[in-house]
């Protein structure tokens, strides 16, 4: 072999050592154990195995390791630990000389060890260097209370605790006095009811969140002094919390963030934050039991970021006319306010809207995701001069006026995805908004593949605006309209400037032409087809009419318990149950039938009328079997009894199975000819059914 071929033969195997080192520098070999340069995993493991000098974060998970003592880490003695976690290893005892060796652990993590003996877990600690740990992790153990004195030998440290994922019932805050500094608590996702807060005197955050805590627990220890003077975050998120009062959060003057999401609140009463003087973040999202905001609620000078997300509030003409709210006022007690979410709420009500944001000019970042907005007054960002972030995906927004974007140039995100946008054209948005924007959100939109859209694709192709639609470009633009490039990506429509120009009158003459025919013999064939379907049709569009004009005589929904009593022959319990129930259910609709909701031992006489008083609307679902039905048809005389009292619009007769003329009785022929009926069909014009029935149910 000569030297030029040796040379090329020692290159190539030098480099695919190379590669193999450079592949494989990340991962060491550690034996049974799986290893970084800093961090080891073992598992299925009855010992601790020897481990790589570097190593200083050990995890030991689903291990057989039912005794911890100094001897069980003499393989690992040498090595400087910083982070220790136990996870699931069948631990009985821990012994007081465990962690010995180890005078660097700032972790410690016991999680699923519900073997664990916690007398000798505290002695532990005994081990562990009180100036170095800062976090210790108790979660998952399924634990329901801790011995006094758990703590006795951490008290030197200024320490994190976590106590999630198990079972405790009772918050005793005396147990953590022992530590002179525990700067952090959480103890979310137990069973918490009761809560003292003594023993936490040096904590600044403290996590309750996802318990079962239905009051506000008491802060002060005297009228002026607080059992926790140096609280900055709070969370009662997801609990049972039914009211605030303005004592409520009396003696937090050192608190910032409130996170309130997820509890049972249904009025907010005026000036109950006022006392929280730092007040810098308060969430007030996912009460959907929430029915009234007082004018002054959220009075707060120091109050900057405020979320009132998925609460399903209706901000709404109505409903300011019945003071569940007040427009002019509800925000103008936040002078400083510089982010506001108001997503997944009710904010249709074009001039109510407009009132809203009236007094918010220092707004920076505003959220309303699927809130049901269709148009954007103009007013808004006008009134928002300093916005950098507006935030509208999931809503019903198709056009705006082209000056709506002007004159903004602190804008530097826009998200309009999820709408019903058709076309971006060069009048859309101004050009310098589209220069100084650092974000712009236009997926999932239905986009009409026509040369009206050639504007945008050709603006994409040859800017850089791609870039600032982040990484859902190109695979969530796509072609709604028309029909046989629906689903084509934007990026793979190219229109070409003769495609744009106007077609041959001819061509135009004879596709008009074809599709008047087309659209005739479609009509036809669709009146002989469709009969129930276009009843049901007029039925909705009535139904909307009386909505717009206003035309109901009932009194207001939210003085009913139920939406909706079904009256029903048991023939026809199986599409009721499975169904009917199933489909209004699954709207939010609270829905009464005999079968499930009746009171045990009531006469059934004492509990249809009974249930009827305090159901919204009564819905009959009519069939031969109901028709033949005596216990029916004395139930139809109590549904008439209710109509001549509140009028035809408290029924919804369904026409579950067409009625033979040999069972059609006078009282049923006579409620039939008086009251407009809904006819229910499988298959086709099913989703038209059940528009107008839940449309029908719906607060008006």
């Amino acid at each position: 072999m000569s030297n030029l071929q040796l040379k090329l033969v020692y290159s190539l195997f030098r480099f695919i050592i190379g590669y193999i080192a450079f592949c494989c520098s990340n991962k060491i070999p550690c034996g049974q154990c799986k290893c970084t340069e800093v961090r080891a995993k073992c598992f299925g493991l009855n010992f601790i195995p020897k481990l790589p000098p570097t190593i200083n974060i050990l995890i030991l998970n689903n291990n057989i390791l039912t005794l911890i003592n100094r001897r069980s880490f003499r393989n690992i003695s040498s090595i400087n630990l910083t982070t220790l976690c136990f996870d699931n290893n069948s631990i009985e005892i821990i012994q007081a000389d465990a962690f010995h060796d180890f005078k660097y652990i700032a972790e410690l993590n016991i999680t699923g060890e519900r073997f664990l003996n916690k007398t000798s877990l505290k002695f532990s600690f005994l081990s562990l260097t009180i100036t170095t740990i800062q976090k210790l992790g108790l979660e998952n153990n399924n634990w329901n209370e801790l011995p006094n004195d758990m703590f006795k030998y951490l008290s030197g440290a200024n320490l994190t605790v976590s106590l999630r994922y198990n079972l405790f019932n009772t918050l005793n805050s005396s147990v953590f006095s022992p530590i002179c500094n525990l700067k952090k608590l959480q103890v979310t996702y137990n069973e918490i009811v009761n809560v003292d807060v003594i023993g936490l005197r040096t904590t600044e955050y403290l996590d309750l969140s996802n318990n079962n805590i239905y009051a506000i627990p008491n802060f002060c220890k005297t009228s002026d002094e607080s059992f926790v003077p140096h609280l900055k975050y709070l969370s009662l998120a997801y609990n049972a919390i039914r009211t605030i009062n303005k004592e409520s959060f009396k003696c937090l003057n050192s608190l910032k963030d409130l996170i309130m999401d997820g509890n049972r609140f249904r009025r907010l009463d005026n000036n109950i934050f006022a006392l929280l003087h730092n007040l810098r973040k308060l969430a007030m999202g996912v009460n959907q039991q929430l029915k009234q905001i007082a004018p002054f609620a959220f009075n707060s000078s120091s109050l900057q970021v405020l979320h009132l997300y998925s609460n399903h509030f209706q901000y709404s003409e109505s409903k300011f006319k019945k003071k569940r709210f007040n427009p002019r006022t509800i925000f103008q007690t936040i002078p400083n306010l510089t982010e506001l979410d108001l997503s997944q709420n009710y904010m249709n009500d074009y001039d109510i809207v407009q009132e809203l944001f009236s007094s918010t000019r220092n707004i920076q970042k505003l959220t309303l995701i699927s809130s049901f907005i269709s148009a954007i007054p103009e007013e808004i960002l006008r009134s928002m001069p300093n916005i950098k972030s507006l935030n509208l995906q999931g809503n019903e927004i198709e056009l705006w006026d082209k000056s709506l974007f002007e004159n903004l140039p602190s804008m530097r995100e826009l998200y309009l995805g999820g709408n019903n946008i058709h076309v971006i054209n060069e009048t859309s948005f101004p050009a310098s908004l589209l220069k100084s924007l650092e974000v712009l959100e236009l997926s999932g939109n239905q986009y009409r593949c026509t040369c009206e859209i050639k504007w945008f694709l050709d603006t994409i192709r040859m800017t850089n605006l791609s870039t600032k639609m982040q990484k859902k470009w190109p695979s969530r633009y796509t072609c709604y309209y028309p029909e046989h490039l629906r689903f084509t990506r934007l990026a793979d429509y190219f229109p070409t400037i003769a495609e744009c120009n106007s077609l041959n009158i001819v061509y135009l003459i004879i596709i008009t032409g074809c599709s008047s025919v087309l659209i005739l013999l479609f009509c036809v064939i669709m009146t002989f087809k469709c009969q129930i379907n276009f009843k049901n049709a007029l039925y909705l569009f009535r139904l909307k009419q009386r909505i717009k004009h206003g035309y109901y005589r009932l009194e207001s929904s939210d003085d009913f318990e139920y939406d909706a009593f079904v009256v029903y022959c048991d023939a026809d319990r199986l599409w009721v149950h499975g169904v009917l129930l199933k489909q209004l259910e699954h709207c939010n609709l609270n829905i009464c039938v005999h079968l499930r909701d009746f009171d045990a031992g009531d006469t059934i006489i004492n509990n249809i009328g009974n249930y009827m008083a305090k159901s919204w609307k009564i819905i009959v679902v009519l069939s031969n079997n109901f028709a033949k039905s005596e216990w029916c048809q004395w139930e139809i005389d109590l549904v008439q009894e209710r109509r001549r009292r509140q009028g035809k619009e408290v029924l919804i007769l369904i026409m579950y199975q067409q009625i033979d003329s040999k069972h059609m009785i006078t009282p049923l022929k006579t409620l039939l000819d008086t009251t407009p009926y809904l006819s229910y069909k499988e298959g086709f014009g099913e989703y038209l059914f059940w528009n107008a029935v839940i449309k029908d149910i719906n607060k008006p």
